[in-house]
């Protein structure tokens, strides 16, 4: 691909997001006279902005943010304490802004008669407003980037159906206007994701209809039904080589991964830690990508009987192994970690103790506090330093270019093959067995274990059965640092089963994101009728209208995911 050596193009573009991610009045107020004007500027410079804003925020919530912890990837060892106690998020602001930029994009492609840049605009837009309805239910849209109108009014709300609605209209237009070749005036530079193939982005338009096809599914059987057969005979994703990712080629911050540690703190890298909903799984499949994404733990920790404690103390810690006298456990009130019963253990006051011997990970919300002193962690900081507890691999913390391995992954190839089996399932396609076991294929090869495939799915648990909840956790794993794409899969199908932990606000996991506070305060209207449209639950009653555990349209009336 031609990303790593374009990418660095985008950064020099930057300041001129901000010229157009003001509202109207503030671009005829704050004029900039260096700037470039909207009505002149090239589409081409804007969408890159756009691509990279979507590309990093994403993978940001994804890794170690919001919905990386919400997905049961990752959990937070200090200055978070991981109780699912949601609130705004990172999408709203950040979304919007990048869609005013994409805005302007779209018009100054229909100005000049470019229909490769508006079908891309299309689909940058669909995917960013995608983004908002799903997290927060019924949001701005058709008017949402028209500034006040000229009563001082601000944008109406759209209900959550019309704008799934929208999105889907939205891609189907832009794969029409993708059909073909020899679109004029493309600068294959600046297009960070697929170098000006127009192909590819329509398989992408067509892969991502299926995607909300797919996530209506449950709420709108029989519009999806319709939907997810007619796009299943269009153009899609064919291989890895058509996924929708986005290199971080190291350099600087804006160009790192997320949390890298390579600028500021030391600590942010080690504060990410793997989550056990995941080791565990991982390593009761066999799953060869656990050596890809975590570290062996620095320290492991034995259990053993007196006679044969290397020492006198009760804790001994020789030759990387610590050493824990098994007849002072109960003295102690320290329990043995265990998926099972952890949770108990802990509200009854124990003390945990992982004594795995390569991959130690954070359980979920295990403690009231940042979980820090985890597994005895002797040093008690929250800088993130824990010997007893694995970190990410350390390709993450990018002080290289991070090899083919440090993308950002908006939508996988593995992921189409998933939707594909599950339509299947459904009787909505075929080949239910063939496309979850392409899936699992093609996320092994990405990240380089091609080899481990034949094993791999012979493998019991692996091996098709035909639920939807293993197409499911494959998919899961699959998407593993596209926080946001499973977290939707979990509230759209329950699968994998995540719970909140012993420490979390409630007994469940959140549904949404709440509305910003400058949302609130300046739409105070239509923010209070769009929040009137959620409905309440007894995990809800805390709130006012706008909770984390209140039900957007999209989970009213169905059976999942609690």
């Amino acid at each position: 691909m031609k990303l790593v050596k374009n990418i660095v193009i985008l950064f020099l573009i930057v300041p001129l997001l901000t010229i157009v991610s003001c509202n109207d009045e503030l671009m005829e107020i704050n004029e900039n006279p260096n700037g470039v004007e909207s009505g002149v500027v090239d589409p081409n410079l804007l969408i890159s902005s756009v691509m990279t804003g979507l590309a990093t925020s994403s993978t940001a919530r994804g890794y170690a943010g919001d919905t990386g912890a919400g997905s049961q990837y990752i959990q937070k060892d200090s200055w978070s304490d991981n109780r699912y106690d949601w609130q705004t998020g990172s999408i709203w602001s950040s979304n919007y802004n990048l869609l005013r930029t994409n805005k302007v994009a779209r018009e100054r492609a229909v100005a000049l008669g470019l229909p490769f840049h508006e079908g891309v605009t299309l689909i940058l837009k669909s995917m960013l407003f995608g983004n908002l309805t799903d997290f927060y239910g019924d949001i701005p849209y058709s008017k949402a980037l028209n500034g006040k109108d000229l009563d001082g009014e601000r944008p109406e709300y759209d209900k959550q159906e019309t704008v799934y609605k929208a999105i889907i209209a939205d891609l189907e237009l832009a794969s029409d206007l993708l059909e073909g070749s020899n679109f004029e005036g493309v600068m294959e530079s600046q297009d960070l994701f697929y170098g000006g193939d127009a192909s590819k982005w329509q398989k992408l338009a067509n892969s991502l209809a299926l995607r909300y096809y797919m996530r209506l599914s449950e709420k709108l059987p029989s519009f999806a039904r319709e939907g997810a057969v007619k796009t299943l005979s269009k153009p899609l994703m064919n291989n890895i080589e058509d996924e929708l990712v986005l290199d971080y080629i190291g350099g600087i911050e804006s160009q790192s991964w997320p949390n890298s540690g390579q600028f500021g703190s030391a600590s942010e890298f080690h504060r990410v830690k793997p989550c056990t909903t995941l080791t565990d799984k991982l390593k009761d499949l066999k799953d060869p990508r656990i050596s890809i994404w975590f570290a062996p733990v620095e320290v492991p920790t034995k259990i053993v009987s007196a006679n044969e404690m290397p020492g006198e103390e009760d804790i001994v810690e020789t030759g990387g192994i610590r050493y824990i006298k098994e007849e002072t456990l109960e003295a102690n009130n320290y329990a043995i970690y265990t998926p099972e019963s952890y949770s108990d253990d802990l509200k009854d006051g124990k003390i945990l103790i992982d004594t795995s011997s390569v991959y130690v990970g954070l359980p979920v919300a295990v403690s009231g506090v940042d979980p820090y002193q985890y597994n005895l962690n002797s040093e008690g900081s929250r800088g993130g330093t824990n010997a007893y507890v694995s970190n990410m691999n350390e390709v993450f913390n990018q002080k290289d270019d991070g090899g083919n391995l440090l993308k950002a992954r908006l939508f996988s190839y593995a992921e189409l093959s998933f939707l594909k089996a599950e339509a299947a399932l459904k009787g909505w396609g075929s080949s239910a067995e063939e496309n979850y076991l392409e899936g699992i294929k093609a996320s092994l090869e990405v990240w380089g274990l091609a080899d481990y495939y034949d094993d791999y799915i012979n493998n019991t648990e692996v091996s098709f059965n035909g639920t939807l909840a293993q197409i499911m956790e494959q998919k899961w794993i699959a998407n593993m640092f596209n926080g946001d794409e499973a977290y939707m899969d979990w509230r759209r199908t329950g699968f994998p089963n995540l719970n909140p932990g012993p420490f979390a606000r409630e007994e469940v996991m959140p549904l949404r994101f709440t509305y910003p506070d400058d949302e609130i305060n300046n739409n105070s209207v239509n923010n209070s009728l769009g929040a009137a449209s959620l409905e309440a639950t007894p995990y809800s009653s805390t709130d006012s209208n706008d909770s984390p555990y209140a039900r957007p349209w999209i989970v009213q009336d169905v059976t999942e995911p609690w």
